[in-house]
């Protein structure tokens, strides 16, 4: 099993989310060494669940490609 990398950091919002009426938003990298996603939220529960989302997504999506 690979040891899972996670960094949040607080950062300006984007134009969607300021849109939404959100002054900032949280970015949550994670990273297992081959794989590398990124989530945002207005929490960092909310950044961090996006994340964990895009990083189950992609390992799905990774052993459909290395397993057809």
């Amino acid at each position: 099993m690979r040891t899972l990398e996670i960094k949040m950091k607080l950062t300006p919002p984007n134009l969607f989310e300021r849109f939404a009426g959100m002054g900032f938003a949280y970015e949550t990298t994670i990273t297992d060494g081959e794989i590398e996603v990124v989530g945002r939220g207005p929490t960092p529960e909310a950044s961090h669940e996006a994340a964990h989302m895009q990083l189950e997504f992609a390992q799905v999506a990774n052993a459909a490609v290395m397993f057809p």
